[in-house]
């Protein structure tokens, strides 16, 4: 069965023939694609195919990662929303998006990756000078913009309304603006800027991003972030959250507003003391033992009250974890005969143990898994980090900070879903760094596109990308 797909490149619309076929190697329903040409007439179907080979080759480009990633962010409706809601920018900020992803350098090398990438092709009227990615940045960063982007993309591209996940990071940092102010960062004390992020539990999108003062704790920010996502149309129901975000006043307002919760309880609380000493002797048994992936862990449940409201307490215990902590313990107190015996035996007893409180029952063997969903969170702070290029901030003004975090914000979208689409095979970097060997040569109105590989064409396939042998320009 055939049919024909419209592409538009710049002003030009060309055509081509999608055929479907059961690959019997595969055991799998695939489809090929034929280049017909520029559209003449759609309607009856007039297309006019020049001969590539008459026209002398201008130059090879890096052709799959950016023509992929491309057809990933058209498909999900992404590209037309930045021409909603930054018209006339929309080429550029896609392009630097495009960077960002593909490439992950400085922003002082965005020009030169622009010129070998089939991006250039892609966006025509992008400019990724340094003087142009400077004035994008704070326009970027306009209040009003950022508002207007969030309250198109929000509710439309990240509510599944399954839960949101919330944490922060620190973003050291030596720019001079009233933002940047000392606060820790770990074990570190250092200026600094706290980025908070919002994550839909089920599809791993980010739904938002908050910027704070550096010395703002992040268990005051709780509240207001759902107060400014519930601007943007979404009201959750369902708060995973670390531990940093544990307050008294955090939980009753969820109680409040009918917003359940699983997060960890801090160390420091009166309960914590309690439930290690009255629940972790005995948990050793196999009565408490749950299947976490190739680990077994020692799960033990526990209704409690948490400021005068019913709640629930999981003493999880990580035996393989405790080993290595009570070795440590150990060790630095085998010598110290005044130690308080007391004491002693209550560090013992923490030791590779994590409590969870939830306001509301789940299964044992579903509350680990449930709370660790936080760790996507966690792996985009550090793809942030490490491949995107957010530390060091290299901005010198608030505005263009906000401008560059959003940026990374549209970054992570499309490795959000990039992501989901290929599963546990491939790593989005794998997948790009793949598909960036992925070359075509440029003629005045044609490109042709090389061969796949057997790993690219995995790639693309579990993408749901096809890619033509021809493609008009």
């Amino acid at each position: 069965m055939s049919f024909i797909r419209y592409q538009k490149y710049g002003k030009q619309e060309y055509a081509y023939e999608i055929t479907a076929y059961w690959d019997k190697i595969q055991k799998t329903c695939r489809q090929k694609s034929k280049y017909l040409g520029v559209v003449i007439d759609k309607e009856k179907k007039l297309f006019e195919k020049k001969n590539q080979m008459t026209k002398p080759e201008k130059l090879i480009v890096d052709f799959g990662d950016s023509y992929v990633l491309h057809q990933v962010l058209q498909e999900t409706g992404f590209n037309q929303l930045l021409e909603k809601a930054f018209p006339g920018l929309s080429s550029d900020i896609l392009a630097l998006v495009h960077y960002k992803l593909c490439y992950g350098g400085a922003m002082m090398y965005a020009e030169r990756w622009f010129e070998g990438s089939f991006s250039h092709l892609q966006f025509k009227n992008a400019n990724l000078s340094s003087q142009r990615i400077s004035e994008i940045l704070g326009l970027l960063g306009d209040e009003p913009q950022q508002r207007l982007f969030f309250k198109q993309y929000t509710p439309s591209f990240a509510g599944s309304k399954q839960g949101i996940i919330i944490d922060a990071t620190s973003l050291p940092n030596q720019i001079h603006m009233p933002m940047t102010e000392w606060g820790r960062s770990g074990e570190e004390i250092d200026k600094q800027v706290r980025f908070l992020l919002v994550i839909d539990k089920q599809t791993s999108a980010p739904m938002y991003f908050r910027t704070l003062p550096g010395n703002i704790v992040d268990v005051s920010t709780l509240q207001n972030t759902i107060e400014e996502l519930k601007k943007y149309g979404v009201k959750e129901t369902y708060v995973y959250s670390d531990a940093g975000f544990f307050s008294e006043d955090n939980i009753l307002d969820m109680y409040k507003n009918n917003i359940n919760f699983l997060t960890r309880l801090p160390a420091t609380r009166t309960n914590y003391r309690e439930l290690i000493l009255n629940e972790v002797p005995g948990i050793e048994s196999a009565e408490y033992a749950v299947r976490y992936g190739k680990r077994v862990l020692l799960v033990k449940q526990k209704e409690i009250e948490l400021f005068g409201r019913k709640a629930f307490a999981y003493i999880v215990l990580d035996p393989k974890r405790k080993g290595r902590e009570m070795n440590r313990l150990l060790v630095q107190n085998i010598d110290e005969k005044d130690k308080n015996k007391e004491t002693l035996r209550y560090e013992m007893l923490r030791r590779g143990v994590m409590i969870l409180v939830s306001s509301f029952e789940i299964p044992r063997a579903d509350i680990v898994p449930t709370y660790y969903v936080r760790q996507t969170v966690e792996m985009l702070f550090g793809f942030s980090k490490d491949d995107l290029g957010l530390l060091p901030l290299r901005v010198h003004s608030e505005q263009r900070m906000q401008g560059f975090l959003l940026l990374q914000f549209m970054a992570l979208i499309a490795f959000g879903r990039m992501r989901n689409k290929l599963g546990t095979e491939y790593t989005v970097e794998e997948a790009l760094l793949s598909l960036r060997n992925l070359k075509a040569k440029v003629y005045d109105s044609m490109l042709v596109v090389g061969e796949l590989t057997k790993e690219q064409k995995e790639v693309t396939k579990k993408l749901g990308v096809i890619v033509s042998k021809n493609l008009g320009i």
